[in-house]
């Protein structure tokens, strides 16, 4: 899986979670500029560790690694490395 089919999948959550289209959602935005609250961003983490395999909650993540979905694809990619 590319860095770049996780981000479309990430976008495309996204968007079905905000109720747009996903051409509307930037992968460089931050997350809460796109009108995700912490509720919604929870939903997009156990998306990402079901969707993906991965435990994210248990790996220290930092802000850095969720601010924009660009970052949490490389988080997702580097998770799935190890």
């Amino acid at each position: 899986m590319t860095n770049q089919s996780v981000q479309q999948q990430l976008v495309q959550r996204v968007a079905s979670i905000l109720s747009v289209n996903s051409d509307v959602v930037d992968a460089k935005a931050p997350l809460h500029t796109l009108g995700l609250d912490s509720m919604r961003l929870v939903e997009i983490l156990v998306f990402v560790e079901k969707q993906f395999g991965i435990d994210l909650m248990d790996s220290n993540l930092t802000r850095e690694n969720i601010y924009t979905i660009e970052a949490l694809a490389r988080t997702v990619e580097g998770r799935k490395k190890t």
